[in-house]
Order: C-alpha cells, then structure tokens, then sequence
C-alpha cells in the first residue's frame, strides 16, 4: 500500500475529511489532496503532523519504505527522495520477484550492507569535523 493509499484509508477510517484533517495539522487542504492524490509527498516534519493529528506513530502512516523516502526528502531534497523510492522499489522488486534463490537473495542483501558501510566509512574520511557527531 501507498503513502497516498494510507494516508486516505487511516482519514477514512477516523471519519475525517481532507479539511478536518488539514486543520488539525495545520496543513492546507490542498496539500492533503496532494499527498493522498500521490502528486506530492509530505516532508518528514510534515508527516510528523499528520501522524500527530491522526493520533497515531509516524512510522505507521508512512511504513518503512515511506519513512526512509521521507527521511531522504528531509536530508536530501526531492532528488534524495525520488532516488530513495527508486532504490526502494527496485530491492523490493528484486526481492519480492521469486525467480532469485534465498540464498543468492542473502549474498545479495549483505553486499549492499557491506557497500553501506564501505561508503559510510569512505565518506567519514571527507567530511569536516565539524559536521561528524565525533567532531
């Protein structure tokens, strides 16, 4: 299920309109049109709102392939967004297809943590003290 599919299903299901919504979150109706319309996506602080408003986490309106794109869209602008939901996508499909054996899938899935980690580790080396937890 969607971002957008939930987001309508859970207002939905709390006998919410888009404008009962879009006031309890302070956000404009518009945008809730938006986001359960799928042309836009909400920014992480603003899926915060939402969750706030629907009083529930923000983890489970967004799921966890829609927290890390959100998360993605904070940090990294809508281009970081779009590549997180493509690479999202993409594993999921890799994953989900069946026509990979479980154990290629588990060789498969510690190389992307290991490349994870190889790249964390590359990009500590140049990035300023200044902006590492460490510095």
């Amino acid at each position: 299920m969607t971002f957008s599919e939930r987001l309508k299903k859970i207002r939905e299901q709390k006998g919410l309109t888009q404008e009962q919504l879009a006031q309890r979150c302070g956000i404009s109706r518009r945008m809730i049109q938006k986001y359960e319309s799928g042309v836009a996506r909400p920014r992480f602080d603003a899926s915060e709102k939402i969750a706030s408003a629907l009083e529930m986490p923000v983890s489970e309106l967004l799921g966890e392939s829609g927290a890390l794109v959100a998360q993605a869209a904070e940090r990294y602008g809508s281009r970081g967004a779009k590549q997180a939901e493509e690479l999202m996508s993409e594993v999921t499909g890799l994953f989900a297809g069946g026509e990979m054996a479980e154990e290629d899938m588990d060789v498969m899935m510690r190389a992307i943590t290991e490349a994870y980690w190889i790249a964390k580790e590359k990009n500590r080396k140049y990035t300023p003290k200044r902006y590492t937890e460490q510095g």
